[in-house]
């Protein structure tokens, strides 16, 4: 049987060292005989039999080290720092900025204009396939993705607007990710960062203020201290703003009577929210760290809705509504920890997390409507909701073969409790609880045969789902599932071309607020609530990625079984008021398409991607099957100049076109955003000014056919914007904190 030699690279601290380069060479004449490129995690493997040889390791900064190879693990070899070496030097590289990593598109951010962008968010905005601002990023055709900075979950999207841009390394995107990932995870975007440096005392303060449609304020400071293996850190956030939102929505509703209502809306609402968390990790030594964090927080908001709504009966003004009133909700406390450990045993890897979440939201409302031919009315409701999950995740790692072997298991529990009064006989008060307990255990092997890299993996989880209301459990609407989910990812390399191909099983559960059953008061002809009957989405993926030079293209297929939709239901006895809600449909299917390429010249450095989404289904509207099957296309255009006195100037454009999203119809949109940037003091304090959104043509209109009701929507918001930001940093360093998290999709759905 084949034999290799393996071992791990680690600086002087104990950190991973990536990118080493590690040979296995002739004793008697010190030929080569094969070699090896550590990996992100320091690990390296060569193909090879030691026989007596030397294995010599080298990579830039650090002192040659060369040892005898006395067996098939080397162990951990540790590198010093090359004072020699350690002047000013600087390293210009002609690879590739977009790259394929087994299933991933990595984009490299060091050592190129992506690291004067500013933060972890400026740099998502220019990444392919990925769309959204300010922490809210979409996957092209995937979704909401996890996001995770050094192996570490991103559990407030506060955390990356403290990650400096400079401070990142490159960006892998995963748009059908394995076994090893929740079976409800359709994306995964990775930010690794440099090695660190520094110790004593450190951090970032941060600071952004600007208009919008009113001023808006965030304030930052992410504080360290290190000193040798041990890390205290501590990140706090202030934010408080005032926003505005103004929409049109025209109701058509088909009954016995054909209703159709204008509504114009204007929204006000005030934010203040508090962020803070604290912890530490502890490296004991190169083989064994651990760390524990926790986290509070508190958000209070004041809307002040004002509504204006016109009805006709059969072409026939019937009434006109003014409504006005104060929304509050009060989000306190929101307590989250995580501990974990990560270390080695021998050649046994073991990475370990366990995480607690409980929170508290109250919501009151108070409405007041005038009517022109009905009475007037006053309606008060107030909303009590309790959350709380409790996971662990274990995951063992061990060389096998030509690669690597990972089994593990994940548990998450939880559960929500929703208190709803409110003074409407016809809706009625109520109280439910969801109880999930979710149990899965999971296994993938990697192998590397030359050029060819496979991974396979296998994932089976068990979900118990329990639905009570008002102290009566539901059997219906409470449920057992077992399921399997494989997947297998073929990635290889042909001259400068990179080929990845994938297939992976997924589900896609319901957000607890699609499960709610609790009705919702939207006006008198119209109410809105979840469904407790929804069953998961199962989700069947195939996909082709490739990148050649500065191009690359990716291709899938998806399959999608028990797909959620929206839909309308009648409410009371004569059917007259319809209920918005949720439901199942039989399948929908979709091919995605996105390409993308990138170039230099002089000082001009564009971007070009184009992808379009193309879905087969049809849906019952007014009593027939309606074709929903018009594709979605949508085409980037990034540029970054460099200014002389160092400035960099970004103009980005986004145009989407108009199509089908499931029972829903999408108009055009568009975005011009444009970006000064510029740091002072090497790199210690920067200022960049930031316009977003200048056209102020970013919003699209939507179109829900809903069984008998059509729902077209028209809502501005706050996306025209003007920012200044101001960020100094001192004694800047990578977290060392290696926890991953457990439970994370499941904390997505509160």
């Amino acid at each position: 049987m084949a034999q290799s030699i393996t071992g791990k690279v680690v600086d002087t601290k104990g950190e991973p060292l990536a990118f080493a380069n590690v040979v296995l060479l002739n004793r008697q004449d010190s030929a080569f005989v094969k070699g090896a490129v550590s990996g992100e995690d320091g690990s390296f493997s060569i193909d090879s039999i030691c026989n007596g040889g030397i294995i010599k390791v080298t990579s830039v900064g650090y002192k040659t080290i060369c040892k005898d190879c006395e067996g098939e693990n080397v162990g951990v070899i540790k590198m010093e720092e090359d004072s020699k070496m350690l002047g000013e030097v600087v390293v210009k590289s002609s690879r590739p900025v977009i790259a394929i990593k087994g299933n991933a598109l990595v984009t490299t951010v060091v050592n190129s204009q992506l690291s004067h962008a500013g933060t972890a968010n400026d740099v998502l905005r220019q990444v392919p396939m990925v769309t959204g601002r300010d922490g809210n990023f979409e996957v092209f055709g995937k979704g909401t993705p996890l996001i995770y900075i050094n192996g570490r979950v991103v559990q407030d999207k506060n955390e990356l607007a403290q990650l400096n841009s400079q401070d990142i390394k490159n960006v892998e995107v995963i748009t059908n990710p394995g076994a090893k990932y929740d079976a409800s995870v359709k994306s995964v975007i990775r930010i690794r960062t440099k090695p660190s440096q520094g110790e004593g005392f450190g951090g970032t303060l941060r600071a952004q203020n600007g208009f919008r449609h009113y001023f808006s304020s965030m304030e930052q400071a992410n504080l360290k201290y290190r000193k040798g293996g041990l890390e205290l850190f501590s990140n706090l956030n202030y934010y408080t703003g005032k926003f505005y939102s103004y929409g049109v929505t025209d109701l058509e509703t088909k009954a016995s009577t054909n209703w159709l209502q204008n509504i114009e809306s204007i929204g006000r609402m005030r934010n203040n929210e508090f962020f803070g968390k604290f912890g530490l990790s502890w490296m004991l030594n190169e083989h064994h760290s651990i760390g524990a964090y926790y986290v509070n927080g508190v958000g209070l908001q004041k809307e002040h809705p004002d509504y204006k709504t016109t009805s006709y009966a059969d072409g026939t003004l019937k009434d006109m509504v003014s409504t006005v009133g104060l929304n509050r909700t009060h989000a306190m406390p929101k307590h989250h920890a995580n501990i974990y450990y990560n270390g080695e045993v021998g050649k046994l890897g073991v990475d370990f997390n366990m995480d607690y979440m409980w929170r508290k939201k109250r919501k009151t409302s108070n409405l007041s409507e005038i009517n022109l031919n009905n009475e007037d009315n006053s309606i008060t409701s107030n909303g009590i909701g309790h959350s709380r999950m409790f996971a662990e995740k274990l995951v063992l790692s061990y060389p096998l073969w030509k690669g690597q072997l990972e089994v593990g298991n994940e548990y998450t529990a939880s559960q929500t409790l929703n208190d709803f009064n409110i003074n409407m006989a016809t809706i009625g008060n109520s109280n439910t609880k969801s109880d999930e307990k979710n149990m899965a255990g999971f296994l993938s092997i990697g192998q590397q045969f030359g050029k060819v890299a496979v991974e396979a993996g296998l994932r089976y989880e068990h979900v118990n789902f329990k639905y009570t209301e008002n102290g009566q459990l539901k059997e219906d609407q409470s449920k057992t599932y077992n399921n399997v989910f494989p997947s297998l990812a073929i990635s290889t390399e042909i001259g400068k071309t990179q080929l990845s191909l994938s297939y992976t099983s997924k589900t896609q559960r319901p957000s607890y607020d699609d499960l709610d059953g609790t009705v919702s008061y939207v006006n008198r002809l119209t109410l809105e609530s979840g469904n407790p009957y929804l069953s998961p989405m199962k989700i069947h993926s195939v996909e082709l990625m490739g990148a050649w030079k500065q191009f690359f293209a990716k291709v899938s297929y998806e399959h999608r079984k028990d797909a959620f939709i929206q839909t309308t239901k009648s409410y009371g006895e004569d059917g007259e008021v319809k209920l918005l809600t949720m439901e199942n449909t039989p399948k929908i299917d979709e091919l995605q398409a996105f390409v993308g390429a990138q170039f230099k010249v002089g000082i001009w450095e564009p971007k070009v991607n184009a992808g379009i989404i193309k879905q087969w289904f049809t849906g019952e509207y007014m009593g027939e099957r309606k074709s929903f099957s018009n594709p979605l296309g949508i085409v980037q255009f990034q540029n970054a100049i460099h200014l002389p006195g160092d400035i960099w100037m970004n103009i980005d454009m986004e145009w989407n076109s108009r199509g089908n999203k499931d029972n829903m119809k999408l108009s055009s949109s568009s975005y011009l955003n444009t970006k000064l940037y510029k740091a002072f003091c090497k790199n210690r304090f920067s200022v960049s000014l930031e316009a977003n959104d200048i056209f102020d043509k970013s919003y699209r209109d939507v179109t829900f056919y809903n069984k008998d009701v059509t729902l077209w929507q028209n809502m501005t918001s706050d996306n025209r914007a003007l920012l200044l930001t101001l960020q100094y940093n001192f004694n800047t360093s990578r977290d060392r904190y290696k926890g991953k998290g457990a439970g994370n999709e499941e904390l997505s759905r509160f």
